[in-house]
């Protein structure tokens, strides 16, 4: 399995590829672990999506953690345009949250160890 740091700048990296492509062009990602578990804040604006988009997303990431997944994770990204890389995060997490106001979008996921 990849180490916690590489897990850690690909799951930044596919949200914030997400929310560039919904016009994002402002970045915060913070990522903290501790004794039980790894936490990814990652917070963009201004960002446009609708509600539907919205609850597709949480949806995604919200998919129960495969840990058999994330081995694998790092072959399946960009082999194919129709599994989703924000269903690969939401397998790798085992609780997403996601919040939007109308302008900034915040994922906050945890891995327990």
């Amino acid at each position: 399995m990849r180490n916690n740091l590489e897990i850690a700048l690909k799951i930044s990296s596919d949200l914030m590829t997400y929310c560039h492509h919904h016009g994002a062009t402002d970045y915060e990602t913070k990522t903290s672990e501790g004794e039980e578990a790894i936490m990814y804040i990652i917070q963009a604006h201004p960002v446009k999506i609708s509600a539907e988009q919205l609850a597709d997303i949480t949806k995604k990431l919200n998919a129960p953690r495969q840990r058999d997944v994330e081995n694998d994770y790092w072959e399946l990204i960009g082999e194919s345009d129709t599994f989703s890389e924000l269903m690969l995060v939401g397998m790798s997490c085992d609780e997403a949250d996601v919040y939007y106001d109308g302008t900034k979008l915040v994922f906050t996921l945890l891995r327990y160890h």
